[in-house]
């Protein structure tokens, strides 16, 4: 009887899921789920535990577990739904649609599906159907802040910032614990100038989210381009803390570094960049520059030379490469331009000696500096990389 027991019997086992921020019970339930799946548990022990790794951020394992979840039962759309979900997190929108899609076909119905529906066609930019499955959400679950937040992404996008603003708002005080609208408030309003009215939102954000890496970050940008350096610089390092590979935050404080002219620390956060993010952009001309302001002209051409295979059109690697490669020549005790101080006082017998006193030595000057200082985006405080 009971090796034939059914999937809804073997549920009754499962622990139902924990109160939201409630930790302690999150790690219970999640101890409980695993014995259970110890014990041959059926696919719905899979699909819960996905959504508690997945509210605890451990995305690949989520993923592995509803995969086994729908591998065992392939017809429960809150499955895919959960895969969608998890997908999105991974980054992953056109994968997470099929599923959410899969999802509505196999009867999902629930303002959930349709506001994570409209987030992954606007990331898309489709924003004709996104509008009208948010508009749906809205209509089952009218005090629903994620699609408020959600239809303010779409205004943004589309160059309305006043009324991204006043949907943003409105998706806080429907939902305050949503951290989305934070991100978007702070960086709209670092963006416009408006300081402090961007560390009035991350620092409501940080109430709420004490530990969370991003806005960390986040509050160091606003601070670094407010030209308060040393506040940024604390934050960035209070983001590596939180999470050793938010590669961003090594950029920014390579970029102050850099600036007071600290190249030793530089080159180590540029190198850590590319060691977090090898595609990173340009990073090899960030690297080349350290490189030659030390004086170490061999690694900067290395460096510089992959900038340019890289991209051709670098116009500061090209510069770059060009300086250092002088530099270089300039440095060597083998540079035929500098020759002793005296000629050589022994000679072949038979053959002329050549007195080299009489020879007039022309030395070549180096180029005029091929990009000036206020174009030069090494030289900047503050480059802001990707969405913040």
């Amino acid at each position: 009887m009971l090796a034939c027991s059914s999937d809804n019997r073997q549920t009754a086992r499962i622990p139902d899921f924990p109160k939201p921020g409630d930790s302690s019970r999150t790690e219970g339930a999640l101890r409980a789920l695993t014995r259970s799946i110890n014990q041959s548990a059926p696919a719905s022990a899979y699909a819960k535990r996905a959504v508690l790794l997945l509210e605890m951020g451990r995305t690949r394992d989520a993923l592995a577990d509803i995969d086994e979840a729908i591998s065992r039962n392939d017809n429960a759309g809150s499955y895919y739904l959960t895969r969608a979900q998890i997908l999105r997190a991974l980054q992953q929108p056109e994968k997470a649609l099929v599923n959410a899609q899969r999802a509505e076909i196999l009867g999902i119905d629930t303002p959930e599906l349709y506001t994570l529906q409209g987030d992954l066609f606007q990331q898309q930019n489709q924003f004709d159907k996104a509008r009208l499955y948010v508009a749906r959400a809205l209509q089952m679950a009218p005090y629903d802040g994620e699609a408020y937040f959600f239809n303010g992404l779409m205004a943004a996008k589309q160059g309305d910032t006043v009324q991204a603003l006043a949907l943003y708002q409105q998706a806080l005080r429907l939902k305050p614990r949503y951290l989305e609208p934070y991100n978007q408030l702070a960086s709209i309003y670092r963006i416009l100038g408006d300081v402090a009215s961007a560390l009035a939102y991350n620092s409501q954000a940080l109430r709420y989210f004490p530990k969370n890496a991003r806005l960390s970050y986040s509050r160091g940008l606003i601070y670094h381009t407010a030209g308060k350096v040393d506040s940024a610089m604390t934050y960035y390092q209070q983001t590596v803390g939180v999470q050793p590979t938010y590669y961003q935050a090594y950029f920014q404080m390579g970029l102050i570094n850099q600036k007071y002219r600290n190249y030793y620390a530089a080159l180590g956060n540029y190198q850590r960049v590319q060691q977090l993010r090898p595609q990173f952009p340009r990073i090899d001309t960030y690297l080349g520059y350290c490189h030659e302001q030390m004086g170490q002209y061999e690694l900067a051409i290395a460096a510089y030379t992959k900038a340019t295979q890289q991209n051709p059109a670098d116009r500061q690697a090209a510069a770059g490469l060009w300086r250092s490669d002088r530099r270089r020549y300039a440095k060597s005790p083998y540079n035929s331009l500098f020759l002793p101080d005296a000629p050589a006082e022994t000679s072949t017998q038979g053959r002329a000696v050549l007195d080299t006193t009489r020879v007039r030595i022309t030395t070549i000057q180096p180029k005029a500096q091929v990009i000036g200082d206020k174009g030069d985006s090494l030289r900047r405080a503050v480059k802001p990389i990707g969405q913040n």
